[in-house]
Formats: C-alpha cells, sequence, structure tokens
C-alpha cells in the first residue's frame, strides 16, 4: 500500500507579500477607467502617456496596500501567514481594526494619487 500525503508548502512572507501586490496591482489597473477623475482621463495627455501614469499609480497603490499591509502586521503581532490567502487575498487579523489599517494606507494612497495629478475623491 502506497501512502502519499499532500505536501504543504509554506510560502515566505516576501512570495506572500508580491502576491498580494501583484494581486493588487492588476486589480487598481482594472479600476483605473472609474476610479481616477474624469479630469485626469480628459486631461488632454496622450494615451500612452495616460497609461503610463495609470501603471505608476496602479504599482505605486499597490505598493502602499502592501505597506499598509506589513505595518499592519507588524503593530499587532500577527504573522502575514495568518492573514494573507494562497490566491493573495487578505484579511486583517490580530488586535488592530480596519480603521488602523487604513491610517496605514491612506497618505500613501494620497501620495500615489498625486504622483498622476489626481486626487482621492472625499
Amino acid at each position: 500500500m502506497l501512502l502519499i500525503s499532500p505536501m504543504t508548502y509554506s510560502q515566505s512572507d516576501d512570495d506572500l507579500l508580491e502576491l498580494v501586490r501583484s494581486n493588487a496591482a492588476k486589480g487598481f489597473l482594472e479600476q483605473a477607467s472609474w476610479t481616477l477623475p474624469k479630469s485626469f482621463h480628459e486631461s488632454g495627455l496622450a494615451p500612452s502617456d495616460k497609461d503610463k501614469l495609470i501603471e505608476q499609480w496602479a504599482d505605486q497603490s499597490a505598493a502602499c496596500l502592501v505597506d499598509a499591509l506589513t505595518t499592519y502586521a507588524k503593530t499587532t503581532d500577527t504573522s502575514l501567514a495568518e492573514m494573507v490567502s494562497d490566491d493573495g487575498s487578505f484579511g486583517l487579523k490580530g488586535d488592530g481594526s480596519f480603521a488602523e489599517f487604513d491610517v496605514f494606507l491612506e497618505s500613501c494612497i494620497e501620495r500615489a494619487w498625486a504622483a498622476v495629478g489626481a486626487r482621492l475623491p472625499q
């Protein structure tokens, strides 16, 4: 009789964070057409320049999300493995709150928007 046990692969924190970052960047790119303000889309920029700015915005926003998640994990003494699923989605765990996570995220996201000449909607 042959016994087969499933191998579990534990991803490193760097692997988990790259997965979150990659998924977030894709999500931000998908949302750019309705998330970024009309003034950005009608700015008169060449389409190629606009595309570069959108990619920059998506990458910076995704990096902000990763930074906020990392900071949240440290301040709540929660491992990333507890919060991040294999598909790159995450849920906040530990003693913190969503409001605390949002504080970590908000100022960074504002800078990402400013880099493309836009302001966060109020």
